[in-house]
């Protein structure tokens, strides 16, 4: 009987998955190589093969320990999630295996463990020939023989991080590490993630983190300069921003918003997030996951150019140190340089990036890698409205501010992640992270409402910065047996310190036409200085609980120990001392199994937010600001992860925050309930073969408990918003290497605090890409095709009111090798 053989599934497949995957005549070269190696097998002792299966196991028992969690399910799925959970790459003749059943694998164990456990039972045999490789054969009950061989073979390029997509050529993943610790199946977390891939990076030509956030599901990026653009999920500002699960002080304002080189993915975990993340906003968690050295010689390079003078270059090697690729290292060179649709504005980053890998044994990895970004710009705040809050119909390149605006920032951070495996059951991560911050901007802006002949009052910013911040994160995992069930606790604890020298000044500049940027610069004296020191220590604790086949619960907390002292640095007095101990933040969730392809869950979180410059007239502090979120969502996994779907719906309650007192307008006091309930929904992956897709849709409504009004309270977000991307793949005929892409994004109209109101806008994007060969590819990207004209933020009548790019093209040349 002819093979069918399938395409490979595994999300983290290497280049020989890249390769197949385009190329039919790879396929047919693998099954052909597949079956005559069967063929070989065939003619062997069967007892030869079963005698083999012990003593070619202990390879494997040298190998890395994966978590598993394979329910007990048709064994064509069984094997898509062996290869999906361990970084390995399948292929295999699925009419062989449809009617065939496997065994529920869980709990952490070696491949080879995990693999006896899938097949027990069934009348497949398999013989591991090296550390990376598998061979699977169907044995004939009829005459003890073996039939159709189903080759299994491992991705051992990347051993720092099984789950990279970096190589996948996958606008999905099943897994990832944010909201847990360690790399989880998204199905498992009872939470909305969302994950972009190392693809959509690369496709899309996201080049900071602000750029992808815009096509990402309950996300909405309030428009400044790229990389200084604030990110909102779920109504609020997100502050919890983390490289490999560590965080650093993130700040839009500053321009802390990194470049993307250096990462292979982001994860953005949505909702309150404190189990893990102590304080911070009920918005979102964003996980910037690092890219690792290969154990292989392998690198890349590109150049690109595109409108407004946009120049790009990026390198990028990974190199064995020992001869067995233990020790490797990698290094990224990023250098971005352009102007703007907006007149005068630049912007320019300049990016270093080096990890050492080192496998110090086979249960201990080592990563210390090191990043230096700089950012060069001249920046803008945006337009005014006028008095009415009616935004201003200008040319989209109008520019706002002065000739001698500027920008400076440079970041420089050094990362440690260290993960042991103290035995089957039990691993542990210590992760650490050190960061400098220094910052310098000087910039004139509007700070009135435009009059009819476009005047404004200009004011001139002097901001210094100067920071640095200290994280770190340790946790173990354990799993054991209760139920007769494999449980999973995790315990763990974190802190972080940062230290923060402000020194600034705004000045009146006097009222100019908005059209004017020949305005005089001051010599701005420092009118306020300060020093924000502060300190969190925080412990926390996790049990997965399987109960029945299909459900798992989740319970878990966290104390939390807060301190902050803001200093004048002009008169020494310290104008605010906050300290919170002891903060318990809860967390349930429970996840159960619909079916093969379906989950639903259900989770509380929650999570609290200092108020440190707030006191009542009373000279009281008020107490923190408190989030917590009801959601409920299903979650499916299909064709053995290569597409994935999520529907979720969720309410959070925003209690205790601070406002303006009404009576003694110098003080605050708190305000009552913000509640905020939305939906949100994706798919992503592949649709059918060669095509590729993702689509989202947001919505959310907000409103003030204490009101009676339903339009009493307007955070930046539309209530609806839609974006979506695909891509078609040719690999036969003359069209052979190209790829043609596309999406579209529809925004509702927004408003902010009801005031400035924007219209609803629709951009279209769309991408061609040809390989010319093996190693070199050509794209040309092209947004906002249809040059939409439209304000994608709006503020108040001051300032902070920006049109969205035209029309713009970027083509880029890479090559790899």
């Amino acid at each position: 009987m002819a093979s069918t053989w399938g395409k490979p599934v595994a999300q983290h497949a290497g280049m020989i998955g890249d390769f197949v995957g385009k190329h039919r005549f790879a396929k047919q070269l693998l099954a052909g190589t597949a079956i005559s190696f069967g063929a070989l097998m065939i003619a062997a002792p069967t007892n030869a093969f079963a005698t083999e299966r012990t003593t070619q196991s202990e390879i494997a028992q040298a190998s890395a320990v994966f978590d598993f969690n394979i329910g007990a399910q048709s064994l064509n799925n069984a094997l898509l999630d062996f290869a999906q959970q361990t970084g390995i790459q399948v292929f295999y003749d699925t009419a062989q295996v449809e009617n065939l059943t496997s065994t529920a694998v869980t709990g952490r164990m070696q491949a080879a463990t995990a693999l006896e456990q899938l097949l027990d039972g069934s009348n497949v045999s398999y013989r591991f020939s090296n550390e990376n490789s598998v061979t699977l054969a169907i044995i004939n009950a009829a005459d003890d023989t073996l039939v159709d061989p189903v080759l299994v073979e491992a991705q051992a390029n990347n051993p720092g991080d099984p789950a990279a997509t970096e190589g996948t050529n996958s606008l999905t993943t099943t897994v990832a590490s944010v909201g847990s610790k360690g790399n989880e199946t998204i199905r498992e977390l009872p939470q909305s993630v969302s994950v972009v891939t190392a693809k959509r990076i690369e496709d899309q030509n996201f080049q900071y983190l602000d750029d992808a956030m815009r096509y990402t599901t309950g996300v909405q990026v309030l428009t400044n300069n790229n990389g200084r653009s604030s990110i909102y999920s779920r109504g609020y500002e997100i502050d919890n921003v983390q490289t490999n699960g560590v965080p650093a002080p993130y700040s839009s304002l500053d321009g802390t918003s990194p470049n993307l080189a250096m990462y292979d993915r982001i994860e953005v975990l949505r909702g309150p997030a404190g189990l893990y993340g102590g304080s911070g906003e009920p918005s979102a968690t964003i996980n910037l996951v690092r890219k690792q050295a290969r154990d292989e010689l392998s690198g890349s390079a590109s150049v690109g150019y595109g409108s407004w003078n946009h120049y790009s270059g990026q390198g990028d090697v990974s190199v064995p140190l020992t001869e067995d690729g233990s020790v490797r290292a990698r290094a990224i060179l990023s250098a971005d340089y352009r102007e703007s649709f907006v007149d005068v504005v630049e912007n320019n980053n300049e990016l270093g990036y080096g990890t050492l890998d080192i496998d110090v044994n086979d249960d201990t990895f080592l990563s210390v890698g090191l990043s230096h970004e700089h950012k060069d710009m001249v920046p803008s705040n945006a337009l005014p409205t006028f008095s009415d809050n009616t935004l201003l119909d200008v040319s989209t390149s109008t520019f706002v501010g002065a000739k001698w605006n500027t920008f400076d920032n440079t970041s420089d951070d050094v990362y440690l992640d260290l993960k042991h495996q103290f035995s089957s059951d039990t691993e542990g991560k210590i992760s650490a992270r050190y960061s400098v911050r220094n910052v310098n901007m000087k910039y004139a802006y509007t700070r009135s409402a435009a009059a009819a002949d476009y005047t404004a009052q200009f004011y001139a910013l002097d901001r210094h910065v100067d920071e640095d911040a200290f994280s770190t994160d340790a946790y173990l995992n354990h799993d054991f047996d209760m139920l007769g069930y494999t449980q999973t606790v995790t315990v763990g604890s974190d802190f972080r310190y940062s230290n923060q020298d402000l020194a600034y000044s705004n000045q009146l500049l006097g009222s100019y036409s908005i059209f004017n940027n020949d305005l005089p610069e001051p010599n701005n004296a420092i009118t306020n200085s300060q020093t924000t020191e502060s300190s969190q220590f925080g412990t926390y604790g996790k049990i997965k609980l399987q109960t029945f086949d299909d459900v798992t619960f989740s319970f878990g907390g966290r104390s939390s120990w807060y301190n902050s002292i803001v200093t004048n640095n002009l008169t020494g007095a310290d104008t605010s001392n906050v300290t919170e101990d002891a903060v318990f933040v809860p967390f349930a969730g429970v996840v159960y199994d619909v079916t093969d392809d379906f989950s639903t869950y259900f989770s509380y979180t929650s999570i609290f937010e200092p108020q440190n410059t707030t006191t009542t007239v009373n000279g009281e502090q008020i107490e923190p600001r408190t989030g917590k979120q009801y959601e409920v969502g299903l979650k499916g996994e299909h064709f053995g992860g290569l597409m994935n779907t999520h529907l979720s719906l969720f309410q959070i309650e925003d209690q205790n925050r601070a406002a303006q007192d009404p009576s003694n307008t110098s003080f605050s006091i708190a305000s009552g309930e913000i509640r905020t309930r939305g939906v949100e929904a994706e798919i992503s992956g592949e649709i059918f073969e060669n095509l590729q897709g993702f689509l989202s849709y947001t919505y959310l409504d907000s409103k003030d408990t204490d009101q009676s009004d339903s339009d009493s309270y307007s955070s930046y977000a539309p209530k609806h918003y839609v974006t979506s991307w695909a891509d078609y793949s040719f690999d036969q005929g003359n069209l052979d290497g190209l790829s043609i892409g596309g999406g579209v994004t529809w925004s509702d109209h927004f408003s902010y605090n009801n005031g400035v109101k924007a219209s609803s806008y629709t951009v279209v994007d769309g991408r061609i890409g040809y390989e010319i060969n093996d190693n070199l590819a050509l794209a040309l990207n092209a947004n906002n095709i249809l040059d939409e004209k439209y304000y994608s933020r709006v503020a108040t009548f001051r300032t902070f009111n920006f049109y969205g790019p035209s029309r713009s093209f970027f083509l880029n040349l890479t090559g790899k090798f």
